[in-house]
Parts: structure tokens; C-alpha cells; sequence
């Protein structure tokens, strides 16, 4: 089905294309061959013109009429004019000179004198060669009067086999035609082809887009190598592109269903492990009530961090460039930071020392930032095992400035670098969970980050722990 669609498409194309070519071709060289025939003719012409000239100049010269005619005859023997008939009448109608085999007459077959011979004898057109029917056959004839009117000189050349072939087109010309047609219509052939081709893919692909899948026959090698096979091929490109990242999307979301799922069910079945225990035991001391108790609402608390931690991922992923960002004096926000971190013992145990210049002024989201910033100290605390965070400006670039947000602990291994930023990673899970981590942090902080337009990449320090860079726009 689709290679008659292909043809009919390409047979539509090119018959029309091929039939304007031959017509070209046909009107160029029929425009050719008349002209040529024309000037060939003209040549002719002008050659049985000077005949009758040579005549007549000969007799008011006072040569032998008859002995000019011989010479003429001898001189175009083995010529194109070898059919030429000469023959000279005086004024009352008598035969002067001629070559006798070939007469001319001034009567046709009837007795009668020719119309076209009697305004010849009168002197009429005696510069132009007419056409007329002589002796059963097509003729070439012109006649020339001397100028006391006493000669008339009649000079005619029959349309007969060296004529012919004259006034003829060289065989080699049409078989040139034929193989210029040939080309033509083999060059037409493969450019309808060519386009086709791209046609037919591009219909492919474009049942595919409507269906919704991608083409798996469709290569790009399949178009031609022009601009419209250069389209082509970038449509095919980019149409896999979006296939391959929405793909990517879609299982990146059943990753990220699935921990959810698993991480809600982790706290929420030990909640319901311990309110069933406690429920199904009517004798359970205090003591032990209240611990199960505590630790029911510890996880909890748990579980509706890691909820509120969700939803704003999901809102900055979603409604990240809809945040309303205004001038931040980093410094002081810092300062504020440090504080709470020294009175809240936020950062257990691990000093927290900032380098951050007073003109420091970012365009950003205050509350936001200040998430990122204490999601980055509460990973350090948690699981970096030193006893140093240190904050610091680096410089501005492309109207940016950049930071630096360090650790003196152990670090990770290279391996679990690119992935840091991903949803739910964990380098040790029984570790983090025990620690109440969520794999949500610096997830969190990345999106934070890019939703201010500002980027943040990770890596081991020189002398340990981990080092993140990140920029945010000045303001």
C-alpha cells in the first residue's frame, strides 16, 4: 500500500515534469532545425541570385552567352547547385544560350506561359526566388534582365537529391536529441525519486507523530542528501528526542511513584505496628505504652516532614519559573542561619563558618533559600561524620555569583557523585533511614536552586568531604 502511494506520487510528478521537458527540447530543436533550413535556403538562394548575375554581367561584357553558361554548369558540377538549370532568351523569346538537357521553358505543359514565368520575363521581383511546379517537380527559380532589356537570364535548381540533403538536418542532431531527452528524463526520474522518497518518509513519521509511538522504520539514511533531506532527518531527530525524554519522563515518574509509595509505607507501617500492639494488649504497662506511643508519634512527625518535603518538590518541578524572586542581602541571611544553627544545635555538634562579602546582594527567594541552605547543614551533620561546614563567596560570573558549601568529613565514593541529586538516593539506606533520612534533601536544594535560575554541581573536596558549588543571580 505504501509503495503505490510512493509511486502514484512519484509517477504524478514526473510524467508532467518529463512531458514539459520534451516539449522544451522538441521546441528548441524545431526552432533550430527551421532556422537552420532558413539559412540554408537563404545561402542557396543567394548562389542562384549571382548565377543569373554572372550571366548578365558576361553578355554586357560581350562574352560568349553560351560558353558562360558551359563554364557555370562545369563549375558546379559535383556541388550542391550540380541540379542547377541555366537558360537565357533574348527579348522576342528566342533561346540564346542554355545546357540542354535541363531547359527552362517559358510554358507550362498546357501551352500556356507560367504566371509566375511571365512576371520573371517582365522584370518583376528579379531579386527574389520563388518557389513553383516545374516539369513534374518543386523548383527553385529567379531571373535577372540586362539593362538595354534585351537578355533575359532564367536560373533555377530543382529540389532534387543534393538539395535535399543540403537543406536537411544532420542525422547526428536528432540522435543528440534522443540522448539529451534520455538524460533529461533519467535526471527528472531520480530528483522525482529523491523528493519522493523524502515525501514517503516524512508520511511515515508523521503517522507515527499521530499515533503517538516512534517510527521504528524510519531511518535517516532513508532521505536524500539535500536541504530537503537535511529537514528530514532534523525532524526525525527531533521527533525521537521528545519520544526518548517523554519515555524517560514516564519511567523517571514510576521510579518516583514507587519510592514514594515505598517510603510513605516504611513509617506508616511502623505506626500501625505499634497502635496495633498497643491496642491489642489491654495489660501493657505505662511505661512501654508510652514508649510505643512516642515512637508511633516520632514517626509521625516523620511522615509528615517527608509529605511537606514532596510537595514542594513537586511544586518547584512543576512551578519553578512562576517563583517571585526579590533582592536577598546573603549576608545578613547568613548571619541569621549561623545564629539559629549555634542556638538550635542544628548542625550537632559541627561548627558552621561563612565568608561572604557586605555587597552581596541576590535575586532570589528568601524562604527558599534558606531551605536549601539548612538542607545543605542538616546533610552535613548527618552524614558526613565531621566536624566543619564552611560557606564561601567565590567570585560573579555572567551575573552570577558563585559559592562554595564545604565539609571537612569523609565524603563519597565517585561513583555516587552524579546521582546525589536524584529522588529517594541513598548511599547507605539502612544508615539514613535510621537517621530519618528521606533521599528528599538535596534534591530539594538542586530544584531550589534552578528555580532560581542558578545551577549547583558536587564533588569530594581536595582534603575530604564533599564540596558543592552552586550560583545564584545577583540582584
Amino acid at each position: 500500500m505504501k509503495t503505490e502511494h510512493f509511486m502514484r506520487l512519484h509517477w504524478r510528478l514526473f510524467t508532467p515534469l518529463v512531458a514539459l521537458l520534451w516539449v522544451i527540447i522538441g521546441t528548441c530543436i524545431l526552432y533550430f532545425v527551421n532556422h537552420e533550413k532558413d539559412r540554408l535556403k537563404e545561402s542557396l538562394e543567394n548562389r542562384l541570385l549571382n548565377v543569373n548575375n554572372t550571366v548578365i554581367d558576361a553578355y554586357e561584357q560581350g562574352a560568349d552567352l553560351q560558353s558562360t553558361v558551359d563554364f557555370i554548369k562545369l563549375f558546379t558540377d559535383n556541388t550542391t547547385l550540380e541540379p542547377l538549370r541555366i537558360t537565357v532568351y533574348d527579348n522576342s523569346g528566342n533561346m540564346v544560350a542554355d545546357n540542354p538537357a535541363t531547359t527552362i521553358s517559358l510554358y507550362s505543359s498546357n501551352g500556356a506561359i507560367d504566371p509566375i514565368m511571365l512576371g520573371l520575363w517582365n522584370g518583376i521581383d528579379n531579386t527574389t526566388v520563388h518557389n513553383m511546379s516545374y516539369n513534374g517537380g518543386k523548383s527553385m527559380i529567379c531571373s535577372k534582365i540586362s539593362r538595354d532589356m534585351q537578355i533575359h537570364s532564367f536560373a533555377a535548381l530543382p529540389y532534387e537529391e543534393e538539395v535535399t540533403d543540403f537543406l536537411s538536418v544532420e542525422p547526428t542532431v536528432w540522435i543528440l536529441v534522443i540522448i539529451l531527452g534520455i538524460i533529461l528524463s533519467v535526471t527528472a526520474y531520480l530528483g522525482v525519486r529523491a523528493i519522493c522518497r523524502n515525501v514517503y518518509a516524512l508520511r511515515d513519521l508523521a503517522k507515527a507523530i499521530s499515533e503517538d509511538r516512534l517510527p521504528e522504520n524510519v531511518s535517516p539514511r532513508q532521505f536524500s542528501n539535500d536541504e530537503l533531506g537535511n529537514v528530514s532527518r532534523d525532524l526525525v531527530a527531533l521527533y525521537r528526542d521528545k519520544i526518548h525524554a517523554e519515555q524517560e519522563k514516564i519511567h523517571n515518574e514510576h521510579q518516583i511513584a514507587m519510592s514514594v509509595s515505598h517510603e510513605l509505607n516504611t513509617p506508616v507501617g511502623i505506626i500501625k505496628g505499634y497502635l496495633d500492639t498497643i491496642l491489642s494488649d489491654d495489660n501493657m504497662p505505662d511505661d512501654i505504652r508510652k514508649r510505643f506511643l512516642e515512637r508511633a508519634r516520632q514517626n509521625t512527625d516523620r511522615l509528615a516532614e517527608l509529605v511537606k518535603d514532596m510537595n514542594m518538590v513537586m511544586r518547584l518541578q512543576e512551578n519553578g519559573e512562576n517563583i517571585t524572586c526579590s533582592p536577598i542581602d546573603f549576608k545578613a541571611m547568613t548571619a541569621h542561619i549561623a545564629d539559629d544553627i549555634k542556638l538550635g544545635h542544628i548542625a550537632d555538634g559541627m561548627t558552621f563558618e561563612y565568608n561572604i562579602p557586605d555587597d552581596c546582594r541576590l535575586l532570589a527567594h528568601e524562604p527558599l533559600l534558606t531551605n536549601a541552605m539548612l538542607n545543605l547543614i542538616y546533610n552535613a551533620a548527618r552524614h558526613s561524620g565531621g566536624s566543619k561546614i564552611v560557606l564561601s563567596w567565590v567570585g560573579r560570573e555572567n551575573g552570577r555569583h558563585i559559592f562554595t558549601f564545604s565539609d571537612n568529613g569523609k565524603g563519597v565514593k565517585p561513583e555516587h557523585l552524579p546521582r546525589l541529586f536524584n529522588l529517594f538516593y541513598r548511599i547507605d539506606q539502612g544508615r539514613t533511614r535510621k537517621d530519618g533520612g528521606s533521599g528528599l534533601g538535596l534534591p530539594l536544594v538542586k530544584r531550589i536552586i534552578n528555580a532560581f535560575g542558578g545551577d549547583i554541581k558536587v564533588e569530594n573536596g581536595p582534603d575530604g568531604g564533599l564540596s558543592f558549588t552552586f550560583s545564584i543571580p545577583s540582584a
